[in-house]
């Protein structure tokens, strides 16, 4: 949902099914921008980031989550910890910050 969301925004997605597929497509696709989830099976957001950055540096960093605040995500490569329920605007709000799309 939120990936069509953005789409509509006029954004393009990739959707990754874990972090290991998230990883595979950093490695292999022109990325900007990681939204993650903070709880995920195997990988969690946090893992995810700091391997994300180390393949991309460049890559700005989100997480979605109904547990984790901003302070838990302090000294991690994550930008912006968003509370579920998230809404579209407040995350076109953010990529806003970093990218030349009005």
């Amino acid at each position: 949902m939120l990936s069509l969301s953005l789409r509509r925004a006029g954004y393009p997605t990739l959707t990754a099914a874990s972090g290991r597929e998230a990883l595979e497509l950093l490695s292999t696709r022109p990325v900007g921008f990681l939204v993650t989830d903070g709880r995920m099976d195997t990988m969690d957001g946090f893992e995810l980031s700091r391997r994300a950055k180390s393949l991309r540096p460049e890559l700005h960093i989100a997480m979605l989550s109904a547990v984790f605040v901003a302070s838990d995500a302090a000294g991690t490569p994550i930008e912006r910890v968003f509370e579920k329920p998230v809404t579209v605007s407040g995350l076109v709000e953010w990529i806003q910050e970093f990218s030349d799309k009005p």
